[in-house]
């Protein structure tokens, strides 16, 4: 029988059937009672969750959810327990056939065709790297950063509200500049079509915004649903250069150059010939925000990452850094790489969890058989 593929993530929850080449259900923002099904990848809300699939199964895949085995994608960061947590609702309350859960990075590096390499994932609310080996994610590799482009789009829409009001005080205007600022769910939307458009990881993000202030005549333009025009000073490059000073977004912790940087460290630091020594060769970045230009660079411009990286080093590192450019499923990584592996008879048959193990050994046999 066809499997089910699902990602639940923090802003977008994606499924659809083992073999697809990207998920025929995309839910974004969804929440039960005022309740998100996940936040930050990892704190759930378990009421939402259940609320989450009864949704998924009733009124978008019309589905009985007694008849499909499910491949689930989830956080390299999540809990034992919460896993379980998953694995109980799927089985006792949907009563689901059989049941695998992979790693999102896992998974991700499916879908690029490799089962070696590190994956820096910058999804919604998170970015976070790990190093894989074999399909196997190595939990003493694994970095976090609470960040990511819900909380970009945050930052952008600040940003932006200080200009706006500024221009507006300096031309004697209290009233704030109306426009995108006036309306909270026009402005998110809004803000986020900015970012989508004129967002950008500089590479020397203090010589390119000293630049726009020598000429602010090349500072791109937006037009706003209202027909007015606002004119970006730095804002495009701050909010991106949050990812690499995340306290630029109000956010502790370290930025994704340290994260990836540790994660490297622990590779190197692996004895010649082990598993993770030569992972650093090969970096995928998976996320739609792993998409923003300059992070990555093109194949002739050098990015952000890699610039990172060389500095930390102390010289030019042989490591390749792809995010997917080229690929119409890059922002389903996930989902896609589970949709691989879950279309493979053979895989669903000696790996999947039936639900005669689950009501026998319980949360112990799917953690045996998933890693």
């Amino acid at each position: 029988m066809t499997s089910l593929v699902a990602d639940l993530g923090s802003g977008l929850t994606r499924a659809g059937w083992s073999g697809d080449s990207l998920p025929s259900v995309l839910v974004e923002g969804y929440t039960h009672e005022g309740n998100a099904p996940v936040t930050r990848g990892t704190n759930f809300n378990w009421d939402a969750v259940e609320a989450l699939w009864t949704s998924l199964y009733g009124d978008h895949l019309k589905i009985d959810s007694k008849e499909h085995p499910v491949m689930l994608a989830d956080s390299p960061t999540i809990s034992d327990e919460d896993r379980g947590k998953m694995s109980e609702i799927l089985f006792e309350k949907f009563e689901v056939p059989a049941y695998f859960v992979s790693s999102q990075s896992v998974l991700a590096l499916y879908s690029a065709g490799r089962t070696c390499g590190i994956v820096l994932d910058i999804g919604h609310s998170v970015a976070h790297s790990v190093a894989i080996h074999e399909g196997f994610a190595y939990p003493h590799t694994l970095n976090r950063l609470d960040l990511g482009g819900g909380d970009l789009t945050a930052n952008l829409a600040d940003l932006m509200d200080e200009t706006i009001a500024a221009t507006a005080a300096a031309a004697g205007n209290s009233s704030g500049g109306g426009g995108a600022a006036a309306d909270g769910r026009m402005a998110t939307e809004v803000y986020k079509a900015i970012k989508e458009q004129h967002g950008r990881v500089a590479l020397d993000y203090a010589a390119e915004a000293y630049a726009l202030r020598c000429r602010p005549d090349a500072a791109p333009t937006y037009t706003l649903p209202d027909g007015k025009v606002v004119t970006l000073q730095n804002e495009h490059l701050r909010q991106a250069e949050a990812l690499f000073q995340p306290a630029l977004a109000g956010c502790r912790g370290q930025g994704l150059a340290d994260i990836l940087w540790e994660t490297i460290q622990v590779c190197d630091a692996d004895r010649e010939g082990g598993p993770l020594h030569s992972l650093p060769q090969f970096v995928l970045g998976v996320g739609g925000t792993s998409q923003m230009p300059g992070l990555s660079g093109d194949g002739v411009k050098m990015g952000r990452l890699k610039k990172e990286l060389d500095v930390r080093a102390g010289q030019v590192r042989d490591t390749y850094i792809t995010c997917l450019e080229n690929a119409p499923e890059r922002h389903h990584a996930a989902f896609v790489g589970g949709s691989i592996i879950a279309g493979l008879p053979s895989f669903v048959e000696n790996n999947f969890v039936s639900r005669a193990e689950f009501l026998e050994d319980g949360v112990k046999s799917v953690n045996k058989r998933c890693c």
